[in-house]
């Protein structure tokens, strides 16, 4: 137990004072097309999972002898309604496929330093599945210790690009959206709704993973629209951050359109445009739904957002541990649904797409 503490914790301190765009060009990341090309297997087994995951649960079909051991990883606020979320539809996955189960919630709090408590924990008695809801570079070389031991099963969660490293000894299952579809519908939706004359900020990721699949790509399919964005700023991915930037902007001079790239990036840009310029019409987009729930579209704060299918994430680590208990064929790779969800839509309507991308989990966000 002592050599795997000093293991972890020099693991640890080597990996936490790498750059982010260092950790970000380490990961070697594939889309699902690229993969479904290397591995053209996985798309069949692909579309069979999708089916599973729009079915009716269907029970676990062999005799457990004993309750699997499933470790969750959070990060930030353990109270956050997404994080919550999460959880709430993955215990009644759970519970509608009759898995014996025991489910441990651990958290990393921090969001500059890493926190190595948890890991050690888990390292310490490695369960059954490993659900890592972030992938940093300090998650993916602790992780890899399970990959190549196999003590301990993988599922990435909301992460739906694989590392090309990783294909000798992949996890049991990635499981996101595609950022890449997502973002480039919401550029063509853009520049199809908003006039010539639109001025148009944006408020970016530094590099990072969302920083490419989304800012970069959104600035590249503005210039391909010939739409110019007059003023880029790079932020973290922080709502306080965003909401001084968002502040500069609309003091320096107006802006009819204030591109962010993550959804704290969006909370703290509508709250900017809500303290500041109640009277303009300067909007936004989304990425899923704010504590607000759909009242920012209604109000037009946000022009659209990118509603992505949540639950089915939750159904999707769920389902996949019940095949793997079962010993049946799975893909290593799915792909959830996203869809745009325009501020035009009455409210009733709006609900409708909010309840069917949180069916499990829909109170919360009702609140």
């Amino acid at each position: 137990m002592h050599r795997l503490r000093i293991f972890v914790v020099f693991l640890f301190l080597g990996c936490a004072c790498l750059t982010a765009q260092a950790a970000n060009m380490a990961l070697n990341i594939m889309d699902s097309h690229d993969y479904y090309q290397m591995s053209p297997r996985q798309g069949p087994l692909a579309e069979q999972f999708t089916t599973i995951i729009n079915s009716p649960p269907s029970p676990v079909r062999i005799t457990q002898k004993s309750a699997v051991r499933i470790a969750l990883f959070l990060f930030g606020d353990e109270d956050s309604i997404e994080n919550r979320a999460l959880q709430v539809a993955l215990r009644k996955r759970m519970r509608e496929l009759g898995i014996d189960y025991r489910l441990d919630v651990y958290l990393d709090r921090t969001e500059s330093e890493t926190d190595f408590s948890a890991y050690l924990k888990i390292a310490a008695t490695p369960p059954d599945y490993i659900v890592m809801t972030k992938l940093g570079f300090v998650q993916r070389r602790f992780l890899e210790r399970f990959l190549r031991t196999g003590k301990s099963k993988v599922i990435l969660y909301d992460f739906a690009s694989p590392l090309t490293h990783w294909m000798n000894n992949p996890p049991l299952m990635y499981i996101g959206f595609d950022q890449k579809r997502a973002t480039t519908r919401l550029a063509s939706y853009l520049d199809r709704q908003l006039p010539p004359e639109t001025t148009i900020s944006a408020l970016v990721l530094p590099a990072s993973y969302l920083g490419h699949s989304r800012c970069d790509l959104f600035l590249d399919e503005m210039l391909k629209y010939n739409r110019q964005v007059s003023r880029i700023r790079v932020v973290a991915d922080d709502k306080v951050q965003a909401f001084k930037a968002a502040k500069v902007f609309l003091k320096e001079t107006p802006t009819d359109f204030i591109f962010s790239c993550s959804q704290h990036i969006s909370e703290g840009v509508v709250a900017a445009l809500e303290e500041d310029s109640p009277g303009l019409k300067t909007q936004t987009n989304a990425w899923g739904l704010s504590p607000n729930g759909i009242a920012d579209l209604v109000n037009r704060n946000v022009k659209v957002s990118v509603l992505f299918m949540k639950d089915d994430l939750s159904i999707a680590v769920a389902e996949a541990i019940k095949l793997d208990l079962e010993g049946k064929n799975m893909p290593a790779l799915y792909v959830g649904n996203s869809t745009l969800m325009p501020a035009e839509l009455d409210s009733e309507s709006l609900r409708l797409m909010v309840q069917q991308a949180y069916q499990y989990s829909v109170e919360l966000w009702q609140q």
